[in-house]
């Protein structure tokens, strides 16, 4: 997996507005709802789709918050809560800070549309993927002619013995 699933994702809400599609949208999405399930003990039911699973995840947090079940520790979930009400969590507080604020005020300055830098984007990756791939076609190469170079001095060794 690309991604990294931790024992304790997200709440219910955040669930709610990320669930894009029926199936749960991204393999992302799916694995950390029920990683999250498992971690609370709540029922997966292969039959229902991600939405109404979500809402099943969303009946268990509350009976665990209220103390009327025990299927996980109520530390986690409160900082489950307080990890996604700090400031920046969102997507509108993390791209409204920082050095988001001044490549929107370059992009309005010089008028560029998101199409533009989004290609430069492309364009600086594939350069910096270029980059690396010489890079390493140039240390295998000294890699072999650091072997060749040690094979041939072992030769000699072997010959003039």
């Amino acid at each position: 997996m690309a991604f990294n699933v931790r024992p304790f994702n997200h709440s219910p809400q955040w669930y709610r507005d990320h669930c894009l599609a029926e199936d749960g949208g991204s393999a992302a999405f799916r694995a950390m709802l029920t990683a999250d399930m498992k971690f609370i003990e709540a029922d997966i039911d292969a039959t229902l789709c991600y939405a109404e699973r979500v809402e099943d995840y969303a009946t268990m947090w509350n009976a665990i918050l209220s103390g009327k079940e025990k299927g996980a520790n109520v530390g986690a979930l409160q900082e489950v809560l307080e990890r996604e009400g700090q400031l920046g969590y969102t997507p509108q507080e993390q791209y409204s800070q920082g050095p988001f604020r001044s490549i929107a005020r370059i992009m309005k300055r010089n008028e560029l549309s998101g199409n533009d830098v989004r290609e430069f984007l492309k364009w600086t990756a594939k350069n910096e993927n270029a980059k690396k791939a010489r890079a390493k076609k140039k240390r295998e190469s000294d890699d072999e002619k650091k072997k060749r170079e040690f094979g041939e001095k072992l030769l000699k060794k072997q010959l003039f013995v």
